[in-house]
C-alpha cells in the first residue's frame, strides 16, 4: 500500500521544505504533496485535472497566511464541503493572534500549532499527525467507511465560486 498523503497548503517554499524534512525526521509513513495557494488546494481536493481518480489525502496541513483567499476562508471552504473525518486538518501558521485558533476550532480543526522556531519541537508536532493517518493495513478509504462518514456521491466538492 502507498505511504498516505498529506496536503500542505503552504504558500512559502521554505516553510514547505522545513515541514518536509520534519516528516523525514519524525519517522512518519507519508508522502508530502504541496499546494501554493486556494486554488491549487480546491483542483487537489475535488480531484480535478491529474487528480481524477485520485483519494483524498489523508491529512491537510494548512497555513493562515495564504496570499489571496486567506486560511481561515479556505477552511471553512474545505469545512463545507469535507467533515473532519473524511478529510482530517491541521493548522500549522505563523499567525500569532489569539483569536485565531478559537475561530479555526469552531471550524472543526483537528490541530492548531504557531510554526515552532525549533526544528525538534516541530519534528515532535509532526510525529502526533500520525493518529490522523490510516494505519498500515488500511486505506484513508477504508478507514473513513468504518467511521461511517462516507459520503456515498463521493463528497461534495468545494465551492470554488467563494474563492
Amino acid at each position: 500500500m502507498a505511504a498516505p498523503e498529506i496536503l500542505m497548503i503552504e504558500d512559502r517554499k521554505d516553510d514547505r521544505d522545513l515541514f518536509e524534512a520534519a516528516v523525514l525526521a519524525s519517522g512518519l509513513n507519508a508522502t508530502v504533496t504541496h499546494a501554493s495557494d486556494a486554488t491549487a488546494a480546491v483542483v487537489r481536493l475535488n480531484r480535478l485535472g491529474g487528480y481524477a481518480g485520485k483519494p483524498l489525502p489523508a491529512l491537510v496541513v494548512l497555513d493562515l497566511g495564504l496570499p489571496g483567499l486567506k486560511g481561515k476562508t479556505l477552511l471553512q471552504v474545505i469545512r463545507t464541503a469535507y467533515n473532519p473525518r473524511e478529510v482530517p486538518l491541521v493548522v500549522l501558521t505563523g499567525s500569532h493572534r489569539p483569536d485565531d485558533e478559537l475561530a479555526c476550532s469552531s471550524w472543526g480543526i483537528s490541530a492548531f500549532m504557531i510554526k515552532p522556531q525549533d526544528f525538534a519541537e516541530l519534528v515532535r508536532w509532526v510525529k502526533s499527525l500520525e493518529r490522523y493517518l490510516p494505519s498500515s493495513d488500511e486505506s484513508g478509504d477504508e478507514r473513513r467507511r468504518v467511521a461511517g462518514v462516507v459520503n456515498e456521491a463521493g463528497g461534495k466538492p468545494l465551492d470554488s465560486q467563494r474563492l
